[in-house]
């Protein structure tokens, strides 16, 4: 009896030390599949943590470079309007004094010299302003007597445009066309100009 107890003492013991073995072989399974887990979780929380940063920073970025173009946008159109309505004044200075200057004798005089130095009349209609109608009898004088003169409403600012029939052409030497020209000349010029600084 004393060799079966032995024999079960010896069948327990081997059971019980398969028994831990496989328990503790269970139990270091079951570490290394928790660290395993654990590290991949760790791994895709940085992952996810790190996206997140680099959403966060785009749409950070995004925001301020659209801020940034609309800030440059509105700066470059304030730029634009103020230096449209600078020009606008500045013309429109330029005007009152070229209303003023068609009102003194020194714009008669003007008027007559130039009229005077033009070539091939006989056949040309001289158009001026309606308000200069009252010096053509001067004007004819100054360009030889009988010429043709006409109001012209489209010449608001004085000078005059001739009209040879038999040649079918008109030489402008308007205020208005010169006014123009330079107005165009400015405002392109300008614009370059604003553009190179900017």
């Amino acid at each position: 009896m004393a060799n079966d107890k032995e024999k079960l003492s010896r069948f327990i013991s081997a059971v019980n030390s398969v028994t831990d073995k496989q328990v503790q072989d269970i139990v270091s399974e079951a570490e290394k599949e928790s660290e395993r887990i654990l590290s991949a979780a760790r791994d895709s929380a940085e992952e996810a943590k790190k996206r997140y940063l680099d959403d966060n920073t785009k749409m950070t970025s995004g925001k301020y470079v659209r801020m940034i173009s609309k800030a440059e946008l509105d700066r470059k159109k304030e730029i634009l309007l103020t230096r449209e309505r600078l020009t606008g004044e500045l013309f429109d200075r330029v005007i009152k004094r070229l209303e003023e200057y068609t009102q003194t004798e020194e714009y008669a005089l003007l008027m007559e010299k130039r009229l005077s130095q033009e070539e091939e009349l006989s056949d040309a209609l001289i158009c001026i302003r309606p308000a200069d109608m009252p010096l053509a009898e001067r004007f004819a004088k100054a360009v030889g007597g009988d010429k043709e003169f006409q109001a012209d409403d489209t010449i608001k600012y004085g000078g005059y445009s001739i009209l040879r029939r038999d040649r079918g052409t008109i030489t402008d030497k308007t205020f208005d066309s010169t006014l123009s020209e330079q107005q165009n000349l400015f405002s392109s010029k300008n614009l370059t100009e604003g553009r190179d600084r900017q």
